[in-house]
């Protein structure tokens, strides 16, 4: 076993890189800016960006059956100097909507049952603050609802707090829309659609919120428009809440190399990297003020490959970051769609050709109106294929980030031209 922190690619568990001795790049500074923000935060960053992790450190951070741990979870962290009044004083229901399994004909019954099973965990785990019978009481009903609604008013009459954090909270609605169409998850997630009527009962029966995914439309749709919760996504505060900075980067490449584990240049490393991983920017106005920053999935990425071979992975592209273009341009799936396809492969080619666009982010769209040219862009911009760059004139100028997203484009590219090329004109 190596006598310094191994690199913790793909673990997103706040305990096992503390307890494990992983290398953790601290993120703790913005929990007191979250918790002065508001109660109830939104948050969009694309896949393997570093979300879950976050969400993981949130959970330790505000578990009252955790408080006891603080010093050996946060100790050296930002946090261990700055602790806040909220830390430790919250029954934490912690969901991963991508956890919602099953035939996705069933849907009612597969979220109900994974809501049951963690609704459950969640009375067992807080069971020793209230009365005996509690976990009997709260199992014996069959329905997330009736479980949510039996430990409020319980957890109300003895003054306990409750913090909610959802991770991949529109996971479960997009496969829904991908697989079956837009008019299964318009009844999903309007009118008295079991979906929308969840994210009423959330708000109801919890004293934070932190949900996070990777595009606003579920929660458009869901929510009118966001009364449910603040978008912190663009605010430029929270810019680099998640990601490595140059700076963050920097710091692991000299630890790796003070212990012995990399020998290569900290300049070669980095002017590697850079232009493969860097170039991030999730706010127009912090654009010129704060550093870009890399993806932290494909940093952890290429530095395992260089410390377990000496060299860069001989694919500089993690295939886990890929976004399947295909699946965005499969929007005719959607029965009120107006904007023709051919649209949206000229917007993609214009973009590959041009290397960015000129047009604003829209905050908030529903499903329906995802394929509309505007929308179509944000949406790029949402899953990571495009971001701020410098500001060119009265629209916001996005761009494409580095050469793992530009190779995508490309790929998207040639695969057209090729089959072009193979049409017989006979």
């Amino acid at each position: 076993m190596p006598n310094y922190k191994l690199i913790p690619y793909g673990v997103s568990d706040f305990r096992a890189i503390r307890n494990g001795n992983k290398y953790y790049c601290d993120k703790t500074m913005y929990l007191p800016r979250m918790e002065e923000t508001a109660d109830f935060l939104f948050l969009i960053r694309p896949r393997r960006f570093g979300k879950s992790l976050f969400m993981s450190m949130m959970e330790y951070y505000y578990d009252i059956n955790r408080k006891d741990d603080f010093e050996s979870l946060f100790g050296g962290l930002w946090i261990a100097d700055h602790p806040t009044e909220l830390r430790g004083q919250f029954e934490v229901l912690k969901l991963d909507f991508s956890q919602v399994g099953g035939n996705i004909d069933n849907l009612y019954d597969n979220f109900n049952r994974y809501m049951c099973i963690a609704l459950d965990v969640y009375a067992e785990s807080y069971a020793d603050r209230y009365p005996e019978g509690f976990i009997d009481k709260v199992k014996s009903y069959g329905t997330y609802d009736g479980k949510i609604g039996y430990i409020n008013r319980v957890s109300n009459r003895f003054g306990h707090k409750k913090y909610l954090i959802i991770d991949e909270y529109d996971n479960f609605t997009n496969n829904v829309l991908n697989e079956k169409g837009e008019a299964v998850y318009h009844a999903l997630t309007h009118a008295s659609g079991f979906y929308r009527d969840v994210f009423k009962l959330f708000k109801g029966n919890f004293d934070r919120i932190l949900m996070m995914g990777v595009s606003p439309v579920t929660l458009d749709d869901v929510t009118s428009g966001f009364n449910i919760a603040y978008n912190i996504s663009t605010d430029p505060q929270f810019n680099m809440i998640l990601g490595f900075s140059e700076d963050d980067v920097r710091q692991m490449i000299r630890y790796y190399q003070s212990v012995g584990a990399i020998t290569a240049d900290e300049e070669a490393l980095v002017a590697e990297m850079k232009p493969w991983y860097d170039n991030y920017c999730f706010s127009e106005e912090a654009v010129l003020t704060d550093p870009k920053l890399f993806n932290s999935d494909m940093v952890l990425y290429y530095l395992k490959s260089i410390i377990a071979h000496g060299k860069a992975p001989k694919d500089m592209i993690d295939n886990n970051t890929r976004i399947n273009l295909d699946k965005l341009l499969q929007l005719d799936k959607l029965e009120k769609v107006q904007t023709p396809n051919g649209v949206r492969h000229d917007i993609l080619y214009k973009i590959a050709l041009d290397g960015g666009i000129l047009q604003n982010v829209n905050l908030s769209f529903p499903a329906y109106r995802m394929a509309d040219k505007e929308n179509f862009v944000s949406l790029l911009y949402y899953y990571g294929m495009l971001t701020y760059g410098k500001p060119d004139g009265a629209k916001s100028n996005l761009v494409i980030p580095n050469n793992n997203v530009r190779q995508q484009y490309n790929h998207y590219l040639l695969r057209g031209y090729q089959e072009i090329a193979s049409f017989d004109v006979r």
